[in-house]
């Protein structure tokens, strides 16, 4: 890792745009290292563990840089939540400043629009969207532009939203509706000269948005300082942007479609396709997924039809179906026939059989293997960037996946006392196939048990999968209520379900989760409200074909296939499980993992060092912990 030049010391015209009263000692060093890297057009990769402050030290030192260089701040995140916190931090800023700092909190459009959309699809919605703006029946489009310029009526909505300064993008929205306006067309009129935009990943990672988005804001991308939040989420996220699939599900429903609608010559087609998913899912082995090349599919389907003639096809009757019912599955086959005939470096083409919701499905995947196939020119080009997040280990690993040249890496220490923790690796048993049975399965119920009783009020038990975790539970012998979480629960379900386990903090409950799931991040647990947690395991499932696939990619590019497409990626999972124990400097609790695994160099070598013990006396510990 590079070293910063300077002893710790932050300039006069950055403390002016601290939010707060004064800058901690552990947050010192954070804020004096982004401020250089901004002024040197670096970019810094931040293991910053949480507590330090990151999203007022990135955004202090963000303004400071593009106020001294016309510039513009992005801070991008995954999470809604990031997105409140960010406004309120701007809002802080313009209280201790006197001087108001305008943002723009985006959220997708699907998501901002006025109109009745719930249930469409990105790409359906897309293009109602543009459907509906090109006849004039949008009637909150209407009310902001007419042709390319603004309304009287928007720009005096815009200019009374500018006195507001920052804004979240629910306050925004509100307030564009009352007046029937898009605030989607809102936004982007008060992103022309917001020093901040606040938004997802997708906004300068997904080449078609960011373009996009660009040419309307009439910017550039050096013209960008770059915030990345939860950056650790950034490489997957980029390869789920860059995916296509097509299922036979997806086929079953736009021939339904096509019938429903009277276009004929377009069910047979569809039917040539489902015949050449079928005839291509041929299976050796009980895995039943296998490689497929471009020219095998794009072949077989060339022998029923024109290829490209179909594509067109397809999107011409989707363009004609959303007319009437707003979304179209014959634009999804349309979008992935075009998808396909993409790159093949740093992608897998995979066919596979899958479980779906009414049975089993084929599906064909273009499945994006390398992020920095996009990220990688956008880090080149922007002014300055920093990376950041509680979990980003190793730093060198999202160096790598990203494509980041210019990077710089570092890794700081929690700003917490460090006798609020007890971090412990409990080599006792282990979650590997070879040695899984009912003997080992009782045994971690056994230390999980005694462990659950000795952790006062509320503790969570994380395990690499449900098979196992129900393997295990059936044995978990406690004086606590037992909550299980489910796969695929609903935002809904997700939130009953914590309320239920935060009501049972006096008498204690034990959470049932998965790493990697519904619980193990994104979800905080403040106060007393969560005291234990215990990582059980690593979640190394057996390598699926596109694990395999990653492995290779990265083994040849970096020689590093294991550790990048498999090994480091579990152990993230469990670090993020771990953090939902302590999110502040009050907070107390026990971090436990229990597997001998976590004790191998390999494996050890990735975990904060900061207190962490490992034995087997995990009783005694835990009794002089909360004694």
């Amino acid at each position: 890792m590079q070293s910063f030049s300077h002893n710790i010391m932050v300039s006069t015209e950055l403390l002016a745009l601290f939010p707060h009263e004064k800058i901690r000692e552990g947050q010192k060093e954070l804020v004096a290292d982004i401020e250089e890297v901004f002024d040197k057009g670096q970019v810094l990769l931040a293991h910053a563990p949480t507590g330090l402050g990151k999203t007022a030290s990135a955004l202090a030192a963000a303004i400071k840089e593009a106020q001294a260089k016309n510039k513009r701040v992005f801070f991008l995140t995954n999470r809604h939540t990031q997105h409140q916190i960010a406004v309120n931090t701007l809002k802080l800023i313009g209280q201790k400043t006197g001087t108001k700092i305008p943002c723009v909190d985006l959220i997708g459009k699907r998501w901002m629009c006025s109109q009745e959309v719930s249930g469409l699809r990105s790409g359906d919605f897309m293009e109602y969207c543009k459907t509906i703006v090109e006849k004039g029946e949008c009637e909150f489009f209407n009310n902001v532009k007419t042709k390319s310029s603004l309304t009287a009526e928007a720009k005096y909505l815009i200019s009374e939203i500018k006195k507001r300064g920052a804004l979240h993008n629910e306050e925004l929205m509100e307030m564009s509706k009352e007046k029937k306006m898009c605030s989607y067309e809102v936004s982007l009129a008060l992103a022309k000269d917001a020093p901040v935009i606040i938004g997802d990943y997708y906004y300068l990672f997904n080449p078609h948005v960011q373009s996009t988005l660009f040419a309307k804001l009439e910017l550039q991308l050096e013209d960008v300082i770059l915030i990345v939040d939860e950056a650790h989420n950034l490489p997957g996220r980029i390869a789920d942007m860059l995916t296509s699939s097509l299922t036979t599900v997806m086929l079953r429903n736009a021939v339904s479609e096509a019938q429903k609608f009277g276009y004929k010559g377009l069910v047979s087609w569809l039917q040539d396709i489902n015949s050449v998913l079928l005839d291509l899912a041929v299976f050796t082995d009980n895995d039943k997924e296998k490689l497929v090349t471009k020219e095998v599919f794009v072949n077989a389907i060339k022998k029923r039809t024109d290829y490209d003639e179909l594509i067109n096809e397809l999107e011409i009757a989707a363009d004609e179906v959303r007319k009437k019912q707003r979304r179209s599955f014959l634009g999804g086959i349309s979008a992935f026939l075009d998808a396909w005939l993409g790159e093949d470096e740093g992608y897998a083409r995979i066919i596979m059989e899958r479980q779906g919701s009414t049975g089993p499905m084929i599906v064909l995947r273009h499945s994006c293997l390398d992020p920095s196939i996009v990220s990688k020119q956008v880090f080149e080009k922007v002014h300055a960037a920093v990376l950041m997040s509680g979990t980003l280990k190793p730093t060198f690993m999202y160096k790598d996946l990203l494509g980041i040249s210019k990077g710089i890496e570092k890794e700081y220490a929690s700003p917490f006392p460090a006798e609020n923790k007890l971090s412990l690796i409990v080599p006792e048993t282990s979650t590997k196939f070879t040695v899984r049975g009912d003997a080992m399965y009782k045994r971690i119920a056994q230390i999980c048990s005694e462990i659950a009783a000795k952790v006062p009020g509320n503790v969570a038990l994380f395990f690499p999968s449900y098979y196992f975790r129900d393997n295990v539970s059936a044995h978990i012998t406690v004086a606590k209520d037992l909550l299980w979480e489910k796969s695929g629960m609903t935002k809904e379900e997700k939130e009953e379900f914590l309320q239920q386990f935060k009501a049972k903090k006096d008498k204690g409950a034990v959470l049932l989760g998965v790493t990697g799931a519904n619980f193990a991040e994104g979800v905080d647990f403040p106060g007393d409200l969560l005291n234990g947690v215990v990582i059980i395991g690593l979640p190394l499932a057996k390598p699926d074909l596109q694990t395999k696939q990653m492995i290779a990619y990265y083994d040849h590019k970096f020689s590093k296939g294991w550790d990048y497409g498999y090994t480091y990626p579990a152990i993230n999972k469990c670090l993020q499980s771990a953090g939902r124990c302590i999110r502040s400097e009050k907070d107390r609790g026990a971090v436990i993992y229990l597997d001998e695994r976590f004790a191998w160099r390999n494996y050890f070598t990735c975990f904060p060092r900061e207190g962490l013990i490992v034995s087997s006396e995990y009783g005694k510990y835990l009794d002089a912990f909360f004694d």
